[in-house]
């Protein structure tokens, strides 16, 4: 019995290129938006992020390897993610994907739909495929973020 899950990496594009570099990627809080006023489909977030000095828990660059999850890299830099399950099965990490590419092995609560269209991303379970990445954290804050959460928890 074969069980396809929404919008995840197949077992063939698990395999990681070992001779690939780690992925650089810049991220930031979907606090910080909130509270500069912003909007996260904004075309030149990150550049309004580079010039606001935010604090490095709310932006920042990190080198991620492609064989790693997007939280444990923030993780391992000291930075304190929000997440709450680890397996891909609620949306308390969920991310937007703003550029590159991220792809993740394991879905079991966005719908295809949410990765797609909205980008979304659920840390826990998202590596990076691109050389370069720009995600919004914690983006559980988001009221469609929040409105999923509380239908489907």
């Amino acid at each position: 019995m074969d069980i396809e899950l929404p919008a995840v990496r197949s077992e063939a594009e698990t395999v990681v290129d070992e001779d690939l570099p780690p992925s650089t990627v810049e991220y930031l809080n979907y606090r910080a938006i909130e509270r500069n006023d912003w909007n996260v489909e904004d075309d030149d977030l990150f550049e309004k992020a580079a010039d606001a000095d935010l604090d490095e828990r709310d932006y920042g660059v990190m080198e991620v390897e492609r064989d790693e999850s997007l939280l444990r890299a923030a993780e391992q830099a000291g930075l304190k993610w929000p997440f709450q399950c680890r397996s891909a099965t609620c949306a308390m990490c969920v991310g937007v994907l703003r550029g590159g590419e991220a792809e993740m092995d394991m879905n079991l609560f966005l719908e295809d739909e949410e990765v797609e269209e909205r980008n979304m991303r659920l840390t826990c379970a998202c590596s990076p495929v691109s050389d370069d990445l720009q995600i919004v954290f914690n983006a559980i804050h988001m009221p469609y973020a929040r409105e999923i959460a509380r239908n489907r928890g």
